[in-house]
């Protein structure tokens, strides 16, 4: 029981109900009800507000799962430095990235991993920059790939590399021909001129969404938003086939492939490149498996995916 206590308690109160906490944790609602009930019975105490909607820790229960979570935490760090006894560097390692990355990085990173550490298993979690900084400080994550800056101090980092930020457009997009002609691989494009123009915005909680309240602040300035997205992937298709403007790194411009052909243009006013980093609990151990990956990402980061 003891070793399933903080994820069963913990799926509860996230998930709100017992129904949808025992198809998350993948086993039968009675089979969790039975586990609380025992759970309760053997602490002496009610630990969940079955009348609340949704379900509510109790006040023991707020106390108990807190404690529960320290105890998981000594737990996974205990495997971890288990696993790094021994000859050779095995184990597993928790990867959190979003879609973008897992997509046009790790794809370039875990072959060459899996090469060099065939004994060590990577699981992967994809989500926004938010949900990716929370993986990693809650435990579910070892690792998580995100930019500085980090927003919870209590998380430490490993740069991996830079990327630049680009406006993308369709190339036949109307705008293009009032641009002044120009060599340059990466022309400028002051972003006063998307004003009241389409643009893909890309949703809150992501550092593109932060960009983008930013350029527009700072040059005074308001394009026309038709949609919102989830994913920079998806922005740039759509950019392609002429729905609007829309943010790209640099990254995303040399590796996709998009349905129509697309312009890609520097920002001005100039905004800081992207610094992306491999982002850790500062009191969390690190095994060497960890550490091997880190170490990995850092050298393709810098010497695919890195400019100067």
């Amino acid at each position: 029981m003891a070793d399933n206590t903080y994820r069963y308690l913990s799926t509860l109160i996230q998930e709100g109900s017992f129904s949808r906490a025992a198809q998350a944790l993948e086993i039968s609602q009675p089979s969790l009800s039975q586990f609380i009930q025992r759970l309760e019975a053997d602490i002496g105490a009610t630990l969940i507000d079955r009348n609340a909607r949704p379900v509510q820790l109790t006040y023991a229960g707020e106390c108990f799962l807190e404690t529960e979570k320290e105890i998981a935490g000594l737990r996974d760090r205990r495997r971890q430095q288990i696993a790094d006894i021994g000859a050779g560097i095995k184990g597993k390692v928790r990867l959190g990235a979003s879609h973008y990355r897992s997509t046009y990085f790790l794809t370039a990173v875990l072959p060459a991993f899996r090469k060099l550490y065939p004994n060590i298993d990577i699981s992967l979690e994809e989500g926004t920059t938010m949900q990716l900084e929370e993986f990693v400080h809650s435990g579910k994550t070892d690792i998580s790939l995100v930019l500085q800056p980090i927003d919870n101090p209590e998380l430490d980092s490993v740069m991996l590399y830079r990327e630049k930020l680009l406006i993308a457009l369709a190339a036949d997009h109307p705008l293009i021909q009032k641009l002044p002609a120009s060599d340059e691989e990466f022309p400028a494009l002051p972003f006063e001129y998307l004003d009241r123009l389409p643009f893909i915005r890309i949703k809150k909680g992501q550092k593109f969404h932060k960009l983008f309240e930013a350029m527009c602040e700072k040059c005074n300035v308001m394009p026309h938003m038709v949609l919102d997205s989830e994913s920079p992937i998806a922005a740039l298709a759509l950019a392609s086939v002429g729905l609007g403007a829309t943010f790209v790194t640099e990254t995303l411009a040399r590796r996709s492939h998009t349905p129509a052909p697309v312009r890609y243009f520097r920002l001005e006013p100039a905004m800081p490149d992207r610094v992306v980093v491999a982002a850790y609990k500062k009191d969390r151990y690190l095994s060497k498996a960890a550490q091997a990956l880190i170490e990995v990402m850092k050298h393709i980061g810098e010497k695919e995916f890195a400019r100067g």
